[in-house]
This record gives C-alpha cells, structure tokens and sequence, in this order.
C-alpha cells in the first residue's frame, strides 16, 4: 500500500514522505479497513510495510474502536483470527521479532475493547481451540497475555478513570470465565516444549500474573515444582526468581501469607537456592540477592502484623528464626564487588537492622557486620578511575548512597557503632600516608563528606562530650595527617571540601594550627596551583570561601599569604588557554586577597595601601586595554582580537567587584579609608562604557551594583554620571530590565537623597513605562524569548514604581506636566494584565498614591473593582488568590480613608446589591475571610452574567 522497500522505511530521506502518508492513513475514516485487506491479501507487504499498516489499526482501535459498527467489529475479529490460522499454515505469518510484538499488542486492545462484553469467548476463538503447544503459537500466546497485562494491570501506567473502571470489570470477569484456563495452559505449554524462550515467557506470565488471580492457581503442587525447577537453571533463572517474588509480594493477609512465606523458603533452602558464596557467578548472586530481599521484608512486614495483632506467636518466632537465617547470605550479596549485585539486598538488610536495633539490641553480630562490609564495598574498585566521571564512576557513586541510606539506619540509634568502625580506618590512612591506595584514602573522605547522612547532623554541628565528641574529631584528625602527595586529584578536592564542609568544627578547635595548615595547603601545588585545571577551579574556589570562613585567624598571616598569591593576581589578555587561572578563578583570588587585607592585623592605612595596589594595577591594566583596544579598532583587526581585548576589560572591572565583597557592616570600605580608590574606578569604567564598548555594560553595571552595597552618600556625586552611561548603553529590553533593577537598588537604599543626586527618576520611570505598553501582546503568556524580556521589564518597572512612592521620592513624578499621570496610567493597565506578578505589586503602588494623591482614588478603585472578573482570576487558582488579597488590602485602604467618598463611588460604579454585600464584607471580616468572601462575591457574579 505504501510502494516502499524495507531500504526506504529506513531511509532517513524517504521518511518524511513515507511519515505523511502513514498520517493520511490514519486520518481515512477506512484507512484502517484498507490496511487490513492489505494485510490479508494475496499480495503479502514487506515486514517493515506490515508494521506502517498496523499503526494505522492501532490508531483506529484507540481511538475509534470502541463505538464500531456490528461489521467493523466483525472485520477486526476475522483479521485476528487470520493471523492465527497463519501460524498453522505457516505461511502467512511473518514472525520477525518486532511484528509479533506488534501484533499482541493488537490483540491485547481488541481484547481490553471486546472482553467480556462483544467477545467472552476471545481466547477460546483465538487459542484454546487451536493447537495450543504448537511452539509458534504458543509463544505468540503468551506474549499476549503478557501485552493484555501491561494494557489491563500495570500499575505503573498512568490511567484515566474510566480505563481504571473498565480493567477492574475485566479482571474480574477474566477470574471468573477463562483464567483457571489459562493458568492450566502455562503449565500445558511448558510441559511441551523445552525451548528455552518459552519457558521464560510462562514464568514472566506466572510472576505477571500471580498478583491478582487465584493464590491456588499458582502455589499448587504442579505450578511449584515447575517454577522451583527453573531456579536452578541459568536460562530460566532470573524469570523463575521474579515468579517467587511476584508470589511472595501477592498481597494477602498476614495471618495467610505467613504459611505461604515459611513454606516457600522451607522448599528454597532444601533445593539450596538460598544458599551463596564469593565464588558463585553472577547468575547464582542474582537469583539468591533476589530472593533474599523479597522473602526478607516479606517476613518483616508479616512479622510486625502478627505482632501488632498479637497472633499467631509461634509462626511469629518462625519468622524471626527465617530472617536471621537469610541474614548470612544477605551479608554475602552484600559483600559481591560489583556494585549491581552488592545492591541486591540492601534493602532486607535495612529492615532488618532496623529490626534488631528494636527487638532485640544486645544483638550486635548482625550489626557490626553490615558496618564493616558497607564501608568495605564503599571502596571504588581497581577499574575504576578515583574522580573519573565515566558510566561506572557516576553509577558507583549512586550506590555510595544507596549504602549511606543503609548505614544511616544503623547510624540514627547506634552512632557508636558507626564511629567505632571509622576510627581505626582514619588511623590507618593518616599513619600510613603515601603507602595506603588511593581509592581507600578518597572512600574514607568521602565517608566523612557525607557523616551527617549516616549520623546525627547535630552531632558534628554541636559536639558534645562521649560519641558525639569523638564523631567530630574524625575529620579533624583527616585535616590534620592526611598527607596529600598528588597521586590524585580527586583526592585534594575532597579533602578540601572537607575543610569547608566542617569549617565549623575548625573554629572550634582551642588551637588554630590546624586552619594554618590547610592555608598552606591550600597555598602551594597541592591546592590552587596543582596542574589539573577542572581540580584547579573548584579548589580555587573552596580557597575563597575558605579564606571568607576564617578571616579572623588567617588575619596574622595576611603579608605572608599575599606573597604567596601575588603571582595568581597577574592579569593578561593572552588566551585563557595560556594562563594556569582561567577569568574565574582569578576572580575568586581577588576577592580572597581583598578578604585577607580587609580583615588582616594591619592600620586601615595599610589596608588602603594594599588595595589601592591592587586598585591601581587594575586600573593600569584597564587602560592599558583601552589604548590597545582603540589601536585594534583604528587598524581595522579582526573581530576576535576586539573581543578578546573587550573580555580583559571586561574580566578587570569584575575583578573590581569580586574585591568589593570583601568590605562589610564590620569591615566598611570607609573604614578601611578605600572609598576614594573605587570611586575612581567607577570614574574609569563609566567613561570607557559607550555603545561601540556595550560588551562592558554587564560588569560595569555589576560594579556599580556592588558600590550601592558598600558605599553611602560617597557615591552621590557620581550617581547622575552612572545613570547616563549605563541608560545610553541599555537599548534593549534585557538591558533595561537590568537598568530599572540597579535604579530600585538605589532608591531602595538612599530614598530621598536620589531626589537631589541629579538622577531623573522620573524620565526612567516614563521610558520603562512606554517600554511596558509598548506592544499588545503584553496581556498574553511569555512565548518567546523578547516577550518574556517584556514581562520582566514590565515586573521591574511596577517594583520601581512601588519603591519610588514608598521611599518618599513622588516629587519626582511632578517634574514634567503629564508625567504622573502617563507612568500611573500604565500602571494601571499592567494591573489588569494577565501577569499577577505584575498585577499584585502595580495594584499595590496604585493604592499607596491614592494615599498621597486622593484624585488618583477613583481610578485605583476602578482598577481593583475590574480585577476579579479578568478571565484568569479562577478561585483554584493559588496565584489568583494572592491577586485577590491584594484587590482585598486595596479595597480596605480606600475604604478606611474616605468610608462616605469611597461608599459613594462603590455605589456609582456597580450595582446596588453587589457593592452593599461588598461593603459588608469590606466591613465585618478581614484577612482569608474577606478574600474568600470577595472571590464568592465575584464568582457569583460571573455565574448571573453566564446565565
């Protein structure tokens, strides 16, 4: 029907044509029809054809099958059935892999449609009355069964309610007309054939199907033996081991299931299937983890309802006796090198150290045990690459949680236990130094990385005397003997995430020699000038957060440690790839060494001395730059050399801003007498920053950022010089987004002295207040990358406005005749925009004016009145509800100025009987009361207009 060979369905250039015509088929009302014909016809398509024909049928029996005619229905059946009589004749019947999977799938949404209603008798027609042992039958038969239980039972299928109602109707009617049938035909089948692949698939059926049929149709003295059997054999014995534990997860209650478990692993340890040792291969770990773990929480949780219930007590003691045997072997899967099959048991041997832990806590064989082999495993094995980022290395660090979990089960009642276990293995690497494998050294800090998952965090975040004591001397005794000889780097970075992770544990030590140590660590090749660069970059990092942590002992040392980081401060516009510190990094530095001086034994004299050193190569550098950069321009280079030139620059001005946070409230920068340096900085930066220089907006504006936060009215005099540059370079909506947010920066924090700095607050609130209305679309959901630009400037425009009125600066919206009324205007129509980020804070500047401005009221009220009817103002919705509390304070505020004016306007504005059950609500309740009374009010409203 679609003319194409197997070579063009895989043909990447063929296969958009052959894709539009699979879609014109589907969309032919007897596309499916043709389909069918031509699947039964004389003519038989390639296997690839086949297949493009039964996506049309399925496409039809999802969507169109259901409400079929008596005829079409009939088609599909007599289709069936014909693939059927195709495995007797053995001629019509393609049996590639990928068809027949297809093909059950068919059958198993004609059945999940038909059955019991239009077709009880479905396996009857299909199967039962054919030869049911003939090997291809067969095999297509069970892997229906298989296809009918993923499209009827799967739990992990997302189902609607109607297709839940439907598949409970047809499990039921299956356990009444044909499953004693088809559970009799499992065993029929596998008595016939012995191909490998057959047996497999009755036990996938076995474990699919014991969930929810007949507990009798399984555990019998037929099916048992059959299953048990298959255990033992390598082919069959990862089925045979999901149709265990498919029947020991069979819900059922605990009074029944206890026999059914005691049984079952009576039966399992005299075949020795729950038997296991280090030489067993993969197959036999598998089986036994597998069965260990189902049958091991099995008796946990039949165990812990027979005990709540107070019942059965000897079957009680029989299950206590069972999981302390199933603890030997649990021990051993656990121990298997290969993460995959250690991983097995994991959870049996969570619970049942949970167990023990309750029950019986004197117990501690068990216990012990678990530690020791969990810490053991936690060892990355010799084929693996310590730090490598590999398949095996992420996937093995999944399974160093999956044993933290374990242990922390331990951990939570039994630290002790935990600790006792660590120290002696943190004696061993500390005195053994170079001569202990890498992987045990990097396993060890990585347990200690990670101690609050396995033991109470609080005890390493308050130690105390006892345990806790001892737990959080454990990786201080690591910061202090651990020798870190660049075997590996991995190992470095960790043992400095150590040193920030327990930076509190530092501080507390009597003596500060340790925090010295690791400085110099940190100082030389095994720190920040080791060679690995992606190493490099986090301990770079770890170094400046370090330095932030612990400035008040690093304080005495701040000329010798300068000395050591002078080289790493050099800056140069070569390419990153030629310098051993990338941008970055040497941001972090800057901002250490600025840490250092600021917080150094030094004379605020010296502190200025040190950063106007530095202050002034930069600068130096900066000009430098700039003289190079107009050389580059004026001899026409390439781009590429400008635009390394402009990221020195540009990297300069950060460096700036990284020293900058070194100052605080403690340490200011007028304190430190370095407020003339960075004024003359900003001086420079503003200057260079023009339109043919836009690619130092972005820094330059992040300075001036960080001056805001470290000066105060110093910066006054330059404001006006800053606003300018920064507002003839913002020519785009991100730019000005950016803009308006340093602008609420400023007058958030100087209010009223941004009247007379020369910044014209008005103008940039009438430009972001054009920029906000400037297209129509700004009532719509962001669908793109410019409009959701608009939506942030639109944000940052009602936020500045709202700063604007509550900082006292309204004067400057009288600046020009109009102005007011233009920029509250536009805020008003963002209000009834469709973005209540938006609405909520542009309501709330509007109500804050009418305050200070009463002719403004009348329209703020409108504006609040109209809110709650918008279309997207649902009362489910959570962020309508905040628009409408806001509608709620709005209203209460204009209520509680001018209670007769405000009453007056409700009355002009809406009708009587809605503004009289307003005005009672706006009355008599408050808070949540009065937003869900106005939402009622308003939904009630909505639902007369509808009608």
């Amino acid at each position: 029907m679609f003319g194409y060979t197997g070579i063009a369905v895989t043909d990447p250039t063929r296969q958009a044509e052959i894709y539009r015509a699979l879609e014109s088929l589907k969309k032919d009302e007897l596309g499916w029809k043709k389909s069918v014909e031509s699947f039964v016809g004389p003519n038989k398509p390639s296997a690839e054809e086949q297949f493009l024909l039964l996506q049309v049928i399925e496409d039809f029996l999802n969507k169109r099958y259901s409400s079929a005619t008596q005829q079409d229905v009939l088609v599909i059946r007599n289709f069936l059935l014909h693939y059927i009589k195709g495995f007797q004749d053995n001629s019509s019947t393609s049996h590639e892999m990928f068809l027949t999977n297809k093909m059950a799938h068919i059958f198993s949404l004609v059945f999940a449609m038909d059955f019991p209603e239009r077709w009880s008798t479905f396996f009857n027609d299909l199967f039962f009355n054919n030869s049911i042992t003939d090997t291809n039958i067969s095999s297509f038969y069970l892997k229906v069964l298989l296809a009918i239980d993923t499209e009827v039972v799967n739990r992990d299928i997302q189902r609607s309610k109607n297709e839940s109602e439907r598949n409970i109707k047809i499990k039921d009617a299956m356990r009444e007309i044909c499953m004693n049938e088809v559970a009799k035909s499992w065993l029929t089948i596998a008595n016939s054939s012995k191909e490998e692949s057959i047996q497999c698939l009755v036990l996938r059926n076995i474990a699919a199907y014991v969930d929810w049929i007949e507990l009798d149709l399984v555990a019998n003295d037929y099916v048992m033996p059959f299953i048990i059997s298959k255990l033992q054999d390598s082919a069959t014995s990862e089925d045979a081991t999901s149709a265990v534990c498919g029947l020991m997860q069979k819900g059922m209650p605990a009074e029944k299931k206890v026999g059914l478990a005691l049984t079952v692993m009576t039966v399992l340890r005299n075949n020795g299937l729950l038997t296991v040792n280090d030489n067993n291969d993969e197959d036999e770990v598998t089986r036994v983890g597998s069965l260990v773990n189902t049958l091991g929480l099995v008796l946990l949780d039949v165990q812990n309802k027979l005990c709540a219930s107070s019942i059965l007590e000897k079957e009680q003691e029989c299950c206590v006796q069972e999981m302390a045997r199933l603890a030997e072997p649990a021990i051993v899967v656990l121990n298997n090198e290969d993460p995959d099959l250690s991983y097995l048991c994991t959870d049996y041997i969570r619970g049942y150290a949970s167990f023990l832990i309750k029950f019986y806590p004197n117990d501690t064989n068990f216990i012990e045990k678990v530690i020791r082999t969990g810490l053991q495993r936690y060892v990355m094995g010799d084929d693996m690459t310590v730090g490598g980022d590999g398949e095996e290395e992420v996937e093995f660090q999944d399974y160093r949680r999956e044993l933290r979990s374990m242990l922390n089960v331990i951990g939570l009642r039994r630290p002790e236990a935990i600790v006792n276990a660590i120290e002696p293995w943190t004696a061993e690497v500390t005195a053994g130094g170079s001569t202990i494998p890498v992987n045990k050294i990097e396993a060890l800090l990585n347990v200690l990385f990670h101690l609050h998952e396995i033991i109470p965090s609080n005890m390493l975040q308050n130690p105390r005397e006892g345990v806790s004591q001892r737990a959080a001397r454990l990786p201080i005794v690591i910061l202090e003997g651990l020798v870190l000889d660049g075997r590996c780097p991995a190992v470095h970075v960790l043992y400095f995430e150590l040193a920030c992770r327990y930076e509190r544990l530092l501080v507390l030590q009597a003596q500060p020699v340790v925090i010295t140590h690791i400085a110099a660590a940190f100082l030389d090749q095994r720190g920040i000038s080791i060679p690995t660069g992606n190493v490099r970059t986090r301990i770079v990092y770890l170094f400046c957060r370090f330095v932030k942590s612990h400035k008040a002992v690093l304080g005495p040392l701040v000329s010798e440690v300068i000395t050591r980081l002078a080289p790493l401060l050099a800056v140069s516009p070569k390419s990153e790839d030629n310098q051993l510190l990338s941008p970055d990094d040497q941001g972090y530095i800057f901002e250490a060494t600025a840490t250092l001086i600021v917080f150094g034994d030094l004379t605020s004299e010296m502190k200025s001395q040190y950063v106007g050193e530095l202050a002034t190569t930069l600068a130096m550098k900066f000009e430098n730059g700039l003289v190079e950069l107009n050389a580059a321009r004026a001899r026409k280079a390439d781009e590429e050399t400008i635009q390394i030139i402009l990221q020195f620059m540009a990297n300069i001005i950060g460096y700036s801003s990284r020293m900058s946070k070194a100052f605080n409230n403690a340490q200011s920068m007028k304190a430190c007498n370095c407020i003339e340096i960075y004024l003359k900085l900003v001086k420079l930066f503003v200057e260079t920053l023009s339109p043919e220089n836009s690619f130092l907006l972005e820094s330059t504006r992040q300075f001036a950022h960080r001056l805001v936060v470290s000066m105060e009215d110093e910066l006054m005099p330059y404001m006006s010089g800053i606003f300018e540059k920064l507002a003839l370079v913002s020519t785009d909506l991100d730019s000005m987004h950016h803009l308006l947010i340093f602008c609420h920066q400023t007058v958030a924090k100087y209010k009223k002295a941004m009247l007379t700095s020369g910044v014209d607050l008005g103008n940039v609130l009438a430009i972001a207040a054009r920029t906000s209305l400037q297209e129509q679309e700004n009532n719509l959901p962001a669908k793109d990358d410019s409009q959701r630009a608009l939506l942030y400037v639109q944000r940052a425009f009602v936020q500045l406005l709202f700063t604007v009125i509550v900082s006292d600066c309204t004067p400057a919206l009288n600046t020009s005749p109009g102005l007011l009324d233009h920029v509250l205007e536009a805020a008003a129509r963002l209000a009834l925009s469709s973005d209540q980020t938006a609405q909520k804070v542009a309501l709330s500047s509007l109500a804050k004016i009418s305050l200070i401005i009463p002719a403004w009221s009348a329209r703020t009220l409108r504006v609040a009145l109209e809110i709650p009817s918008l279309s997207h103002i649902t009362p489910s919705d959570a962020g309508s509800t905040l628009v409408v509390h806001e509608v709620c304070a709005t209203l209460t505020s204009l209520h509680q100025s001018d209670p007769d004016g405000f009453a007056r306007a409700l009355r002009e504005l809406v009708p009587n009987g809605f503004s009289d059950q307003l005005l009672s609500a706006l009355t008599n309740l408050k808070g949540k009361n009065l937003d869900k009374q106005v939402m009622t009010i308003y939904s009630s409203l909505r639902n007369q207009n509808a009608q």
